[in-house]
């Protein structure tokens, strides 16, 4: 696994505790099997991976949130999965567990506890399963793979904390490559986003700059377009409803994202598959 994978994060001073309820816990990273590299109090997250892309020697680059948790069979299942894609299509370059096609699909299964109020019949499990891989036109910063051979990387221009993922997707197409949506269920034990500050709206109007040919693009909080007033619009309605509809956002996070995972039986749907195939292989 240690040559396939390698976990890059994000991470303040603050964050420690969060990075060690969350991100530390995942088995295999738990265990060392899987190295993971903390980037400490950078200025954007662009130019830190762009950076952490030029050093790397690992087939599979995985960069997510520090508040996320991957499952028990997560990583096998990873390798299952980027062997798949690369079969059915070897010009993939990233591969996302939550994103969105350009016809505004969403693509991929999560838990997310700022979701949890939103869809409260599935447990706070947000997507469906998937039975093959699905293209994808930009997908969220939560976890998501880079090829590293493809040599897709990011900006460092990009300003802030932001829509590095969809700027990655945008090279990505840019050099004739391709981005899927996999079936990779994760906790995201995250706060829900009550505001569009500032900081976004910097790394919005780069992209705007940036990609003002190529645009719009669909991204998973919403578009971004030339139009003038749709950031405006969009930072209005999220305010509105943190204000006024308090009760569609989530306070609560776990305390151990390991139990809510084996609780919802993830480690079973990241088996499942693995399972399946070995029972083929002994049957031949």
């Amino acid at each position: 696994m240690a040559a396939l994978f390698h976990v890059y994060t994000l991470a303040r001073t603050s964050d420690i505790p969060i990075l060690q309820r969350d991100l530390c816990r995942s088995p295999y990273i738990a265990n060392g099997c899987v190295e993971l590299t903390v980037l400490w109090n950078q200025p954007s997250a662009a130019a830190a991976y762009a950076r952490a892309i030029e050093t790397a020697t690992a087939d599979f680059l995985i960069f997510a949130h520090c508040d996320v948790y991957f499952p028990e069979n997560w990583f096998e299942r990873l390798a299952w999965e980027v062997d798949r894609l690369t079969r059915l299509d070897p010009n993939w370059a990233v591969a996302a567990t939550a994103g969105i096609t350009s016809a505004g699909e969403m693509v991929g299964r999560i838990f997310d506890t700022a979701l949890v109020p939103c869809f409260p019949e599935t447990s706070g499990i947000f997507g469906r399963p998937l039975n093959m891989p699905v293209r994808i036109e930009s997908f969220d910063e939560l976890a998501f793979v880079v090829r590293r051979e493809t040599g897709v990387s990011f900006d460092p221009l990009l300003p802030e904390f932001h829509l590095y993922a969809t700027d990655l997707a945008l090279e990505a197409e840019r050099k004739g490559k391709t981005c899927y949506g996999l079936d990779m269920p994760v906790i995201h034990n995250a706060k829900a986003q009550l505001s569009l500050g500032p900081d976004y709206v910097r790394s919005y109007r780069y992209m705007v700059k940036k990609w003002r040919d190529r645009l719009p693009v669909a991204t998973t909080c919403g578009p971004v377009t030339r139009n003038p007033f749709s950031l405006p619009i969009r930072r209005l309605r999220t305010r509105y409803k943190a204000l006024f509809k308090p009760s569609s956002y989530s306070t609560e996070r776990l305390s151990n994202p390991a139990a809510k995972a084996k609780e919802l039986g993830l480690d079973r749907v990241l088996a499942a598959p693995l399972v399946e195939a070995a029972g083929v292989l002994e049957g031949q």
